[in-house]
């Protein structure tokens, strides 16, 4: 019987995968099978670190990572420390050169920040060694994937070194069965780093933002998805305040847009202090179908600021630590609340800020306050009403104000009274019947019936600076009665164009924020204040409570600045020097992004279906 013998073609991938790999090395290059490859070591690495540093050296191309930490004591750190601030200082007297002197000074600062952070914060110190295992097909291919590996360790602010006489010693220690081999290996790379350095650079402290039903809001630097929830609670995120800042031109108004878009999606409503009408478009949009109300005419937008609107109350066991009563506006009666008496507080604010402060003396402000209880008095609203169960129309208007002063100018007999009557008179004349009176003069008409309610107040911008200021005001406290009427509904208030409220004889007005932003978390709310530059609110008159509003906030976004507002920033936030080139770049949508206590370098990305949304106010 003739045999049959069948040749089959040898299968390369299969004998391959069975056959055990080769290792062939020289002084610079190891290969492993079919591959060729070089093992180098990390030789220098950057004065200043991000959160996630490490992201970079443990994703480049073709490149396995090794990371060695060896724990050393403070004390032998420490005097190695100070025997090379000796020697830098030596080079810095000896150079010849202004950029060496600056190059060992700045090691020297270096230093003694790291003996500050080892010997008198006593934190624990050690030694990191980096390895990095780059392969390639061939060998042709492996020299041109070295140097883009170098360049990618460069923008790190790293050096790499071949290590060259020891590749076999090297693979061993980075394979899996291996034990790190200090004497051959790891000090050819090691360096001295805090603990803290070495953890908060490892890749997940950079991974990016993912909580649980948020949105997604854009991309960190490395593409990793942020996407965030606003209204979480955990540790150090309390409450869903923002702060924004960033100069025109860097894309601060379509991130709001997006942000605010993503929100209403999610069943927030959404309260737009408008100054420029940038949120018109978005507002009418057939998405959305908000509402735009022009808070510079009385017609279908008018808030009457006699109407008592109920206040949130604040009592004693309500405050924060350090926190006292007379921070606030309201305050805790012992025989119980009185809705008329918390408003009163807020009429007599409102009320100095049309006058003036030196029209409003205390003279002045006790007999309008006589004047406003006598005229609530005739509408049948006393300490005790329950102002909750009355309707618009159940309350004066300043034209009713204005006739009862001029009735008592008129009728009083004693000169001294009948003065200060006749100078009340004067103040409230615009107000009741003269050029403000479209403002005020009548019943509140501002009635939403949508949750998405852009308040436009251009108008106002030209007005004297007394009348914007009151209505900027009435708006502001309409605004908080909304977010505070349903704590199950959640609320956000938009201040665009915050630097509008800083005003030095009148530093209450940022005060009011302060409060709101410290109130809100308990009532479902969130206030979002936007403006420029931080700078914009740390004048000095109201640098207690520009500080307290951006401390307080829990969402922080800082986008491109320059100048003085970026010193200011960097010092404000103590910015990273890569977080100070981010701001400076000034690149449209990005920015630092900060969640509680998460920094990320956040560029914000939006559909083109949202761009066309939000119309082009704001700028192209």
């Amino acid at each position: 019987m003739k045999e049959i013998v069948v040749v089959n073609d040898v299968n390369e991938n299969v004998l391959n995968i069975i056959t055990p790999s080769g290792i062939d090395y020289d002084n610079s290059h190891i290969n492993i099978g079919e591959n060729a490859g070089a093992i180098f070591t990390i030789s220098k690495y950057p004065s200043h670190v991000d959160y996630g540093w490490l992201v970079d050296l443990c994703s480049l191309e073709g490149t396995a990572t090794v990371i060695e930490y060896r724990h050393t004591s403070p004390a032998r750190m420490i005097k190695v420390m100070n025997k090379r601030i000796s020697e830098l200082k030596s080079n810095a007297e000896t150079a010849k050169e202004e950029s060496e002197r600056q190059s060992y000074a700045r090691g020297v600062k270096d230093l003694k920040e790291m003996i500050k952070r080892i010997g008198i914060q006593n934190e624990p110190v050690g030694y990191i060694n980096i390895m990095l295992l780059i392969q390639s097909p061939s060998s042709e291919t492996l020299n041109q994937r070295v140097k883009r590996v170098s360049g990618s360790v460069s923008v790190a602010e790293c050096n790499m070194r071949n290590l060259k006489y020891r590749q076999l010693q090297a693979y061993q220690a980075m394979s899996p069965f291996g034990l790190p081999d200090r004497e051959n290996v790891s000090n050819m790379g090691e360096r001295s780093m805090p603990i803290s350095t070495f953890i908060g650079g490892f890749p997940m402290a950079s991974s990016g933002l993912n909580d649980k039903d948020g949105y997604f809001l854009g991309k960190t630097r490395n593409k990793k998805i942020i996407r965030v929830n606003t209204w979480l609670r955990n540790k150090d995120r309390t409450n869903s305040n923002w702060i924004i800042t960033g100069l025109p031109g860097t894309g601060k108004s379509t991130a709001i847009k997006d942000i605010l878009t993503m929100e209403f999606a999610l069943g927030a409503k959404i309260i737009i202090f408008d100054p420029e009408t940038e949120y018109v478009d978005l507002a009418r949009h057939e998405f959305i179908n908000g509402e735009v109300l022009n808070c510079a005419s009385g017609l279908n937008s008018r808030i009457n600021p006699l109407q008592i609107r109920p206040a949130p109350y604040i009592r004693q066991e309500d405050l924060d630590e350090g926190e006292e009563l007379s921070d606030y506006f309201v305050y805790d009666l012992s025989n119980g609340v009185s809705d008329m008496a918390l408003y009163i507080q807020q009429l007599r604010f409102f009320f100095s800020l049309y006058f003036g402060k030196k029209e409003f003396t205390a003279t002045i402000k006790t007999h309008l306050e006589k004047c406003l209880i006598e005229l609530y008095g005739k509408f049948g609203i006393t300490w005790d009403t329950d102002i909750r169960n009355l309707k618009n129309e159940d309350f004066p208007i300043m034209e009713d104000l204005y006739h009862l002063v001029k009735e008592k100018a008129d009728d009083e007999t004693e000169s001294y009274l009948k003065n200060i009557y006749r100078n009340l008179e004067d103040l409230l004349f615009s107000a009741g019947e003269g050029a403000d009176s479209h403002l005020w003069d009548g019943h509140t008409t501002l009635d939403p019936k949508t949750d998405f309610v852009d308040l436009v107040v251009s108008g106002l911008l030209e007005a004297d600076d007394n009348v914007r200021n009151a209505q900027f005001y009435n708006i502001t406290t309409w605004a908080w009665q909304k977010m505070s009427e349903d704590r199950t509904q959640k609320v956000i208030f938009v201040v665009d164009e915050g630097y509008l409220f800083v005003d030095p004889e009148n530093p209450d007005l940022m005060k009011f924020f302060r409060n709101i932003s410290k109130r809100d978390r308990k009532y479902e709310g969130g206030l979002m204040f936007i403006t420029h530059s931080c700078v914009d609110i740390m004048d000095e008159s109201v640098k207690r409570y520009g500080q307290a509003l951006m401390d307080n906030a829990c969402y922080k976004f800082l986008m491109g600045c320059d100048g003085k507002n970026l010193k200011d920033t960097t010092e404000l936030f103590n910015l990273s020097e890569k977080e100070v080139a981010i701001l400076a770049a000034k690149n449209r949508g990005q920015g630092i992004f900060m969640a509680g206590s998460t920094r990320i370098n956040l560029t914000v990305e939006v559909s083109d279906e949202f761009l066309k949304m939000f119309g082009k106010a704001g700028g192209r």
